[in-house]
C-alpha cells in the first residue's frame, strides 16, 4: 500500500508538471520498469506500459521481429505504429434492451478495419493469420509458433479473461488482442498491459480465445523482418486511408452514419438532444442509466480500445513524425489541430466523472494500477473494483437539473470537439494528397 501511495503521489505531481491525463502519466512514469528485461524473450524489448495497449502491444512484436525504420534504422515507436494502423476514427452506438440498463459505445481509434492487421500491411511486414474453430487446432499452432522464436498475437474475448473484469464486459463481446511470450508451470505467458508478463492458466487461456467466437481464435504470426520498412509510402498511405474513413462510408445501409465524422456528428447532437428518444436527456433518464453512460463515456475516450484524448495526441505525435518523413510542414500543422481536439476529448471525459461520479474516476484510476503493476497477480482485486463500479451504478442518484446540467457541458464541448475535427480532417486530407 505505501508503494501504491508513492507512486500515486508521483503519478499527481507528473500530471501537474506536464499536463497530462492521469492515464498517460501513470504509463510514460512506469514505461521505463520494462526495459532491459532479461527475462522476457530474445529481443522482446518490454511489456506493458505505453500509451494505447494495441500501439504499444504492437510495437513490441515488431521490435521483436527485428522490424525497423528505412529512416533512421531503429524500431518503429509507439505513435508511428499506431499512424500506420490507421490511428484514428470515429464509431458511436447506443444499446436499449429489454430488462437491461441502456448504455453506448464510441471507438475513437480506427474502427472496423484491423488494427495489428491494418499496421503490418501498410508496412509490407511479412506475418500470417491464423484462424480455427478447433480449440485443439488452435492450441498446436501456438506451439509451431512459440517453438520457432515467434511471439504471436492472440485475439481474446476481454469478459472472458479473470483480470481483465470490468462494468461493461460480457462474455463473447469484446475482442481483446494480446501477445503470447511463452509458457510456463501450466500457464501462458501473455504481454497485456501489465509491466510484468501476466501469468494465465492454459484452460483459461485457451477458454477467452474461444470465446468471443466472431475471431475464430484468430492469430497473427509475425516473421523476421526481411527488410526495412519503407516509411514514407506506408506513412503516406495510413494518412490516406485515415482521412478516407473519416469522411467516405465504412460500414453498408444505416450504419455508415454512425461511422467517422459523421458518427461523431450524431453522437453531439443526442447529447444535445431533449426531444427524441435516441437524444441522451431522455435515453439515460435515470440515476442507474445516465451513470452508466458516464463512466461509458469516460471509458471510451481513455482506455476503452482508446488512449486519453479519444487517441488523438497519439495521432498528433505520429503526425509530426511523418512531418519529418515526407518533408511535409503541414502533418506538424495538422498534428497542432489534433492536439487541440484530444484537449477537448479529455475534458468531456472529465466531465463524465466529476463531482457525484468522482468515486467512479478514482475506481478507475485504481484499476489502472492494478493492471500495469500487478496485473493478473491483482485478479481478485480488480474483479471487486469491477464490482464495486457496477454498484456506484446501479445506486447512483441524480437530480433531473443536474443531469440536464452536465450534459449541457459535455454538450458545449461536443460542438467544439465536432468543429476541430472536421477542420483537422480537412487539413488531414490535404497532407495525404502531398
Amino acid at each position: 500500500m505505501t508503494r501504491q501511495k508513492h507512486l500515486k503521489a508521483a503519478v499527481r505531481a507528473r500530471m501537474a508538471r506536464t499536463g497530462e491525463h492521469y492515464t498517460t502519466a501513470h504509463r510514460n512514469l512506469t514505461a521505463a520498469a520494462g526495459e532491459d528485461r532479461p527475462d522476457l524473450p530474445a529481443g522482446y524489448p518490454a511489456v506493458g506500459g505505453g500509451r494505447h495497449h494495441d500501439s504499444a502491444l504492437l510495437a513490441h512484436v515488431l521490435a521483436a521481429a527485428g522490424v525497423t525504420a528505412d529512416t533512421d534504422g531503429e524500431p518503429l515507436e509507439e505513435a508511428v505504429v499506431a499512424g500506420l494502423a490507421g490511428g484514428i476514427g470515429f464509431m458511436y452506438f447506443t444499446f436499449a434492451y429489454a430488462g437491461w440498463l441502456p448504455t453506448m459505445t464510441i471507438v475513437p481509434r480506427t474502427h472496423p478495419r484491423p488494427f495489428v492487421r491494418g499496421a503490418l500491411e501498410r508496412a509490407g511486414v511479412g506475418h500470417r493469420v491464423v484462424e480455427t474453430t478447433t480449440a485443439a487446432k488452435a492450441a498446436r499452432e501456438l506451439d509451431a509458433a512459440l517453438a520457432a522464436g515467434r511471439t504471436p498475437v492472440c485475439t481474446l474475448d476481454r469478459g472472458s479473461v479473470p483480470y481483465q473484469a470490468w462494468a461493461d464486459d460480457l462474455e463473447g463481446a469484446t475482442p481483446y488482442d494480446v501477445a503470447v511470450l511463452g509458457r510456463r508451470d501450466g500457464t501462458v505467458l501473455l504481454d497485456d498491459d501489465c509491466l510484468e508478463p501476466n501469468a494465465v492458466a492454459e484452460d483459461v487461456f485457451a477458454a477467452a480465445r474461444a470465446a468471443h467466437r466472431q475471431s475464430r481464435q484468430r492469430m497473427v504470426v509475425v516473421e523476421p523482418a526481411a527488410a526495412p520498412v519503407a516509411l514514407a509510402p506506408a506513412i503516406r498511405a495510413a494518412l490516406a486511408g485515415t482521412a478516407h474513413d473519416l469522411t467516405e462510408d465504412v460500414m453498408p445501409n444505416n450504419f455508415a452514419g454512425n461511422f467517422g465524422l459523421r458518427g461523431l456528428a450524431k453522437w453531439a447532437g443526442a447529447v444535445a438532444d431533449r426531444r427524441t428518444k435516441t437524444g441522451w436527456a431522455r435515453l439515460f433518464d435515470s440515476g442507474p442509466a445516465f451513470a452508466t453512460a458516464m463512466r461509458r463515456l469516460h471509458d471510451c475516450l481513455t482506455t476503452d480500445h482508446s488512449s486519453p484524448g479519444a487517441v488523438r495526441p497519439l495521432y498528433a505525435d505520429c503526425l509530426d513524425a511523418a512531418a519529418g518523413v515526407l518533408d511535409a510542414p503541414a502533418a506538424a500543422e495538422c498534428a497542432v489541430l489534433y492536439r487541440r481536439a484530444g484537449d477537448l476529448w479529455t475534458r468531456i471525459a472529465d466531465a463524465a466523472v466529476d463531482g457525484p461520479m468522482a468515486p467512479y474516476r478514482e475506481l478507475a484510476e485504481r484499476r489502472v494500477e492494478l493492471l500495469l503493476d500487478r496485473g493478473s497477480a491483482a485478479t481478485a482485486e480488480l474483479q471487486e473494483l469491477a464490482r464495486q463500479a457496477a454498484a456506484f451504478a446501479t445506486a447512483y442518484d441524480v437530480s433531473e437539473a443536474d443531469r440536464l446540467d452536465r450534459l449541457d457541458r459535455i454538450g458545449e464541448l461536443a460542438a467544439d470537439v465536432l468543429d476541430v475535427e472536421r477542420e483537422a480532417c480537412a487539413a488531414l486530407q490535404q497532407v495525404a494528397a502531398g
